[in-house]
């Protein structure tokens, strides 16, 4: 990650907490705009599919992943991510949605 004085961080994890702001507020601020129009909207019911937008599952952006919600569903869906990741990493699961 690159810092604002130019400097950069070399780590296999970054966790941000946004605080009271939504997801959607503060995606452009780290990861810039071409990552949050790509990623959409985060939280909320998607229309098409009834689930949750971006949340616990792969974005459109690979790599990038959300959890939120209370610390139990935090605490219980991380699980589902890392069966995901882990499904990608093995080859079993696309990087990309669709793919």
């Amino acid at each position: 990650m690159r810092l604002k004085d130019g400097s950069a961080l070399q780590a296999e994890l970054f966790v941000l907490a946004t605080g009271y702001k939504g997801i959607d507020n503060l995606l452009a601020k780290p990861f810039g705009d071409e990552v949050a129009r790509r990623v959409g909207h985060v939280w909320g019911f998607d229309e098409a599919t009834g689930e949750l937008r971006n949340m616990w599952t792969r974005t459109p952006q690979p790599g990038l992943w959300f959890t939120a919600g209370a610390f139990s569903q935090a605490r219980i869906y991380s699980r589902y991510i890392v069966l995901q990741i882990d499904a990608i990493e093995n080859g079993r699961l696309s990087k990309e949605i669709g793919a």
